[in-house]
């Protein structure tokens, strides 16, 4: 990791994590290289990266600005892991399950429609590593990661797959609120992901698309159960 890289991390985490309240006014550049001890060219370029993230108005002549919680960058990976690394943040862990739940199902009739043998291989080969890493827990969840991703692809849909990074990291944010490592529950989610991909190999577009349906209101339903334990609602 480079220097740059770290305090990217540690100015973004700074933020996201509440030191400096959204819509306020940052320490001017020449104050953060010295807070951070590093030169202009490596604070330019922290401040660039977080720019983009969506956690920085850069603002000519007035200065710096932490940006409204409202417009910071959730589909991003870096954005997620800090906001959720704090603690838990309900109404976050429920808008990220909405939005699976309203685009994985329309991805999963696509990739019904439109999926090639090439695209079929790689799904199966993530299945495969899931099913064969039952005991894994770290590596049934990349597999499963993969599963979703080689789904997103078989779109062919060269918008829908611009935002695989994002469905991906967003996928691995909430593992902690809807993921069961029971033997029992590692076979279920099994099944669900053979369903699906029995469903997309054999071209049945409504199949698949109820196959995600089910999958993901099976998730949305175990993080309400996580959620309402950590909030004390359950």
């Amino acid at each position: 990791m480079t220097k740059t890289d770290r305090l990217t991390e540690l100015f973004g985490k700074q933020i996201v994590q509440g030191a400096y309240a959204p819509g306020s006014a940052l320490p001017s550049e020449a104050e953060l290289c010295e807070r951070f001890d590093t030169s202009r060219n490596v604070m330019r370029e922290v401040i660039k990266v977080l720019s983009t993230k969506k956690l920085i108005d850069a603002q000519r002549h007035r200065g710096l600005f932490v940006m409204p919680q409202e417009q910071w960058n959730y589909l991003d990976a870096d954005v997620l892991e800090w906001a959720l690394e704090k603690g838990t943040n309900p109404e976050l862990i429920k808008s990220l399950i909405e939005v699976r739940s309203l685009i994985e199902p329309t991805i999963s009739r696509w990739a019904a429609e439109r999926a090639t043998a090439v695209d079929l291989v790689a799904i199966e080969a993530s299945y495969n590593d899931m099913a064969a890493n039952l005991t894994n827990v770290h590596a049934f969840q990349e597999a499963d990661i993969l599963f979703h991703k080689a789904i997103l692809d078989a779109t062919h849909n060269v918008v829908i797959q611009q935002l695989s990074d994002a469905v991906s990291a967003l996928q691995r944010a909430i593992f902690d609120y809807t993921f069961l490592t029971g033997m029992d529950h590692m076979e279920l989610t099994i099944r669900e992901h053979k369903e699906l991909f029995d469903a997309i190999r054999c071209k049945h577009i409504q199949a698949a698309e109820d196959a995600s349906h089910k999958m993901v209101t099976r998730t949305a339903q175990r993080a309400d159960i996580e959620l309402g334990k950590e909030t004390g609602l359950s």
